[in-house]
């Protein structure tokens, strides 16, 4: 069976998302797709968010890829220190492979990866099966491809 695609209003209220949902505190931003989040019982949390990748952030001796800082910078700007709203999506697992849990982040302002994806901080990115939202995720990547934004502005296509 095919997974669906369910249109989310971003002001829909929590029981209308598409899976389990809790609000937790932004502590860290590790770069443009992934935070560190603590949760009511204080338990830290690693958070992968589902629907983009962005470039890679250098470690060691690998330099950064192009438009990596930026990416981090564009979630920094709508995340640090907040609470965010993290949501399951039944069509995908809880945790990837390196443990962090795969979720939909959502402010006040909607979903956080739709958000980078329009400011062009960041590619559609799909793992292995189609999530919620997929259809304007990859809108919204168009349509900063299109304007040039972000990345597809600044660097060579061809890295």
């Amino acid at each position: 069976m095919a997974a669906q695609n369910i249109d989310i209003d971003p002001a829909a209220p929590s029981s209308e998302r598409p899976g389990d949902s809790t609000t937790q505190q932004v502590t860290a931003v590790v770069d443009g797709d992934t935070i560190k989040a603590v949760d009511a019982a204080g338990t830290v949390n690693r958070v992968r968010v589902i629907g983009i990748d962005t470039p890679e952030i250098g470690r060691g001796k690998t330099p950064d890829e192009c438009w990596a800082q930026e990416a981090r910078t564009a979630l920094v700007d709508l995340l640090d220190g907040k609470d965010v709203e993290l949501v399951s999506d039944p069509s995908q697992g809880d945790v990837d492979r390196y443990g962090r849990l795969l979720r939909h982040l959502y402010t006040d302002t909607g979903n956080v990866a739709e958000q980078l994806l329009q400011q062009g901080a960041g590619y559609e990115y799909t793992y292995s099966k189609p999530y919620t939202g997929q259809a304007e995720f990859r809108d919204a990547e168009s349509a900063a491809r299109a304007a040039g934004a972000g990345l597809w502005g600044a660097c060579d296509p061809a890295n």
